[in-house]
């Protein structure tokens, strides 16, 4: 398979999935990288995150990759001599705070797939990264994934701040309420101005 110099992100990401797919694989597109995938006029990203489902052999992964032109340059990392997008598989397992992620959604394009995080869990993942630690634009990327795409689910969203919440009560709750609030939410989905 070959990478044109005009590749996208979302280019490189179907095509290192159905490599990997192909090799006996799955990785799904994570992080940064999946919101860019959802909302890319709003946000870019040079970086594309995959987490290997079952922790795959790294010769394994540097083959499949080499059809691509990506070589490894450090463990769990691959670049390109032409394309500016940088492969990244942090260690697993597929999470989102205290929870696992075991479902995803499985894009196609002709004959290429894309395993990438659901529009919900983009926005718990980088609402996360705000919430843990203060990250201004994941909130403003969480925002735009969740004001971009209809499928958000903001109960399934709002459920799992509570039971991180439970499981880590130095969590700032008020961070919660501004996000929902910010969406035009929040008093229907169990978070009032009372409750910051």
């Amino acid at each position: 398979m070959i990478l044109g110099g005009d590749a996208t992100l979302v280019d490189v990401a179907f095509a290192a999935c159905t490599v990997l797919e192909r090799a006996g694989e799955t990785a799904v597109l994570c992080g940064g990288s999946a919101a860019a995938y959802y909302v890319p006029d709003l946000y870019q990203s040079l970086d594309i995150d995959f987490v290997v489902e079952v922790g795959a052999a790294p010769h394994v992964v540097d083959r499949a990759l080499a059809t691509l032109g990506y070589a490894r340059v450090a463990e769990g990392h691959y670049r390109h001599d032409t394309l500016p997008y940088a492969l990244a598989f942090p260690i697993g397992p597929l999470a989102i705070g205290r929870e696992y992620v075991t479902a995803w959604r499985t894009e196609r394009r002709d004959d290429l797939l894309l395993h990438v995080y659901t529009p919900t869990d983009v926005v718990r993942d980088r609402f996360l990264h705000y919430w843990a630690w203060g990250d201004r634009t994941a909130l403003d990327v969480a925002l735009a994934v969740a004001r971009a795409r209809d499928d958000v689910d903001l109960e399934a969203f709002a459920a799992w701040t509570t039971r991180e919440l439970a499981a880590d009560p130095s969590y700032d709750a008020s961070r919660i309420g501004r996000f929902l609030r910010a969406l035009g939410r929040g008093g229907g989905l169990g978070w009032e101005p009372s409750d910051l």
